[in-house]
């Protein structure tokens, strides 16, 4: 069920940035140096090449890095078959929550649908086309139907949801929902007894709780600290299951791997080029890459 989908996924893996690249990237003394630098891997040219148009070495490099993810993501659920696709789509699913919600808020912020259809990435399960289906859906709830269409949400959560959008409940709300739903669809495909099914569970369950800790520390102390401690559970949450994967070669562990230190690779990339453009200070920069990775 996995040898095929986890040779590949092995190949994959090895090719993200290591520890000694993503020094000499903090060291860049500017966006297009970094860049430079970037593009002397061989993963990354492509995507490099691909946002050239846009001119601007810090924005060139941020769509590249959206760009990567989303390509290496979608290609997962490709390698496997039966049970274990289900799984995987569970397990790269966040990248289209986050998509989705990008485009609600485009769309809430006055963006026209074919502005936001041309210019969002792909994400994982939904493709360039789906994506801009959500964007021209009519309103908020429209998309949400949409995603109910596409196995994104439940009947029940679409009428929920629809129903809060349309009594005008505030929008924060209103996200929380959604992304509580597609959620429930993640352990719905992850229901059953066999192992690699209760491992993505609580997976999901992790994640959950993560989110939970987060909304309650902002409540508690405010959006800095919430930040912090957000960056932080997730950057060791995200290791220890790259970590993890070395313990499963032959499960759904190694998928979990991989898309935990793509997860994490982005999330340092992002935080390295900052320290570059923004001129975070190294102490700051240090918080993201001093967590232990595989």
């Amino acid at each position: 069920m996995y040898d095929y989908g986890n040779a590949r996924v092995a190949g994959m893996r090895a090719r993200l940035l290591d520890e000694a690249t993503l020094r000499r990237l903090e060291d860049a003394p500017s966006a297009a140096a970094f860049l430079s630098a970037l593009e002397q891997q061989p993963d990354w040219r492509p995507f490099l090449h691909e946002a050239a148009p846009l001119a601007i070495a810090g924005p060139a490099i941020e769509a590249a890095v959206e760009r990567h993810r989303a390509a290496r993501m979608r290609s997962l659920p490709r390698f496997y078959e039966g049970r274990a696709t289900w799984l995987v789509r569970a397990l790269v699913v966040p990248l289209d929550r986050e998509r989705i919600l990008a485009v609600m808020r485009r769309r809430r912020a006055g963006e026209a649908p074919e502005v936001v259809a041309e210019s969002i990435v792909s994400g994982a399960i939904l493709g360039p086309a789906d994506l801009g289906r959500l964007a021209r859906a009519v309103g908020a709830a429209g998309l949400v139907r949409e995603l109910g269409a596409r196995g994104l949400l439940d009947r029940a959560d679409v009428s929920l949801i629809v129903e809060r959008i349309e009594q005008r409940e505030e929008p924060s709300r209103t996200e929380v929902a959604l992304v509580d739903g597609i959620d429930r669809v993640r352990l719905g495909w992850a229901d059953g007894w066999h192992a690699d099914q209760q491992i993505v569970r609580s997976m999901i369950d992790a994640e959950i709780r993560q989110r939970a800790d987060a909304l309650e520390e902002l409540e508690r102390a405010g959006a800095s600290a919430a930040s912090l401690l957000d960056r932080v559970t997730l950057l060791a949450r995200l290791d220890e299951l790259a970590r993890a994967a070395h313990r499963d070669p032959l499960g759904i562990g190694a998928v979990a791997g991989y898309v935990a230190a793509l997860e994490a690779q982005a999330v340092r990339l992002r935080a390295t080029l900052a320290g570059v453009v923004a001129g975070w200070g190294p102490e700051v920069v240090g918080t993201y890459l001093a967590v232990g990775r595989a």
